[in-house]
């Protein structure tokens, strides 16, 4: 395996284009130009210039914009998202992770939008669960789509892209470096190669729990945006990011038609072109004798397309909302009830919905793999729960529906759980907090309430002063 441990996964192959795309896109028009033809074709005429068109093409391209929408709107949804309080329970064994999850001290709440912003933009991630080098906690080693490069359906074998700037000293280098994670008789295995396949010795090992027993699976979880299946799948942002390379393209030779519009030619006919043209300069032309007047005019392209190019650039930023930047378009439809709104929102978010979920399945398999290599009992691990938000649409109960949802539960015909979770729902209640952890708040205040009311009822001891 040594020889080809920079092997990629077909799977990889068919995707890697559109993980380009997406990321180019991502980091908007610099590293959208830097791509060069990729993403903007060179006009066949070009190439009849003496330099083969590379100084046209430069200030073609120069004068292109590209639109930065693909970075706002993957921002927005994730915010969309993680609006409401997500619920992560944790044992208090593993409560150093609230503050360093990531070997770069990346808080878990940070980490957990990551893997929700990676899930959006790219359609997958991995997490990684890496042991630790002494008695510390495990941490979260996130990896981006690219980096996983092959895998084993059996998830017996998964192939990681390491490959990096690294420091020495003040300097940086690219380095080749992969990361294969085993399954070898039944036991998890990591091993690290360099560029050219080979193992390097100091870089092997086979992690255990804190109780020293082996991993019988590998602690990598895959996320895609819509379950934790190991076969990519299309990035749900990619409809934006096709639309804005589409504007960019229009952009180019809408603003290329309009320069060579402003640029005219002054062409003399049946005469000597002057030695200079301008303001304050007089040009006088002679007939030659034989009959053929002269002419001086500017000539310039008429710039028939500029309008069609200006209307397609307009569809294409229609085309760019309807893959998924009008959900956060609220100038339109302000006509709609609101119960409308709301039902539409719904629909429009069912892949938002989708991407929560895996996010916060995603992790919590992590942290479970992350309990187990700590040496957890199973009940402890199973207690580990991520609860993905139940709706991405805001509802804030008015006091009328307040009191008719207490109301039912004072009358008997619905629980307290029940009640509660329809204050949870309207944001009255914290979604941190269950039912029984509610109950037990509100048993502590009344409990403390007890104790100042009696505080305040007894007398204070006088102690007569002695003579």
């Amino acid at each position: 395996m040594t020889d080809a441990v920079d092997t990629r996964h077909p799977d990889w192959t068919e995707r890697a284009e559109e993980w380009r795309l997406m990321r180019d896109s991502n980091r908007g028009e610099t590293a959208i130009k830097d791509a060069g033809k990729v993403y903007l074709p060179q006009p066949s005429g070009f190439a009849k210039q003496a330099d083969g068109g590379v100084a046209l093409y430069a200030a073609y391209q120069k004068r292109a914009q590209f639109a930065e929408i693909v970075l706002p709107a993957v921002m927005a949804m994730v915010g969309v998202i993680h609006q409401a309080e997500i619920k992560v329970v944790i044992p208090d064994s593993m409560a150093k992770l609230w503050e360093r999850a990531t070997a770069d001290g990346l808080p878990l709440e940070a980490f957990h939008r990551r893997i929700t912003a990676e899930l959006l933009l790219m359609g997958r991630y991995a997490v990684l669960v890496d042991a630790p080098s002494s008695g510390d906690l495990p941490w979260l080693a996130g990896y981006q789509a690219e980096s996983l490069i092959n895998w084993a359906e059996d998830r017996s074998m998964f192939v990681l892209n390491e490959s990096g700037l690294v420091r020495n000293g003040f300097e940086w280098t690219d380095r080749k470096q992969y990361l294969a994670l085993l399954l070898e008789n039944g036991k998890y295995v990591g091993r690290r190669y360099d560029g050219d396949g080979n193992p390097i010795k100091d870089k092997e090992g086979e992690p255990t729990t804190a109780k020293g027993d082996n991993l019988t699976e590998i602690p990598i979880v895959v996320m895609g945006p819509r379950d934790l299946s190991l076969k990519p799948e299309t990035p749900p942002c990619i409809g934006i990011a096709r639309s804005a390379v589409s504007m960019y393209q229009l952009s180019a030779d809408y603003r290329w038609q309009l320069f060579m519009t402003g640029q005219e030619t002054f062409v003399v006919i049946n005469g000597e072109a002057p030695e200079t043209v301008g303001a304050g300069v007089v040009i006088s032309l002679q007939g030659n004798g034989e009959g053929k007047q002269p002419d001086a005019k500017y000539v310039g392209p008429a710039g028939t397309g500029i309008a069609a190019h200006r209307v397609a650039i307009t569809d294409e930023q229609q085309n760019a909302a309807n893959a998924g930047a009008r959900l956060f378009n609220s100038g339109q439809k302000t006509a709609e009830s609101g119960d409308a709104l709301r039902i539409r929102y719904t629909s429009e978010t069912a892949s938002l919905i989708s991407v929560a979920h895996a996010s916060c399945a995603g992790l919590e398999k992590a942290l479970r793999y992350a309990g187990r290599m700590m040496g957890l009992g199973e009940t402890e691990i199973g207690n580990i729960v991520v609860t993905p938000p139940k709706t991405l649409v805001e509802r804030t109960i008015t006091p009328q529906q307040m009191t008719a949802i207490m109301g039912l539960w004072e009358k008997g015909l619905i629980s307290g759980e029940t009640a509660y979770e329809n204050l949870q729902a309207g944001n009255v209640a914290s979604a941190e907090r269950d039912w029984a952890e509610e109950q037990d708040m509100i048993a502590k205040e009344q409990l403390g309430a007890a104790a100042d009311q009696m505080a305040a009822m007894t007398p204070p001891d006088v102690t007569p002063a002695a003579k």
